[in-house]
């Protein structure tokens, strides 16, 4: 992290067996998320997929990390409790929102 001008608000380590390294990035980092064990490619994949798609609609830190566990649950995938989200203890994932979206119009 010490390369970095900036340093990120969130890393994601999507590796079997990251979750102790997710606690010790909150050091340097708000929030880290890592595999408690080993982790199949699927689920990691489909986890990674629902849970940027959800930072990027505007969901919280911990609404994103809690969709992308029900994306792994809802195809039926056995991991969906393996990706752990770490945070520091002075930020609340639940208020933290990464993006904000554009405001939508309304057609007339």
């Amino acid at each position: 992290m010490a390369a970095v001008d900036e340093k990120p608000l969130l890393v994601v380590l999507n590796s079997c067996h990251s979750a102790a390294q997710a606690e010790r990035l909150v050091e340097t980092v708000p929030f880290a998320i890592g595999m408690a064990e080993s982790i199949g490619d699927v689920d990691a994949i489909t986890y990674a997929a629902r849970f940027y798609a959800a930072i990027a609609e505007g969901q919280s830190v911990q609404g994103a990390h809690l969709l992308g566990r029900a994306a792994v649950e809802m195809n039926g995938l056995p991991d969906h409790e393996v990706p752990t989200l770490t945070c520091a203890l002075d930020v609340d994932p639940s208020a933290t929102r990464l993006v904000t979206p554009p405001a939508t119009s309304e057609i007339a």
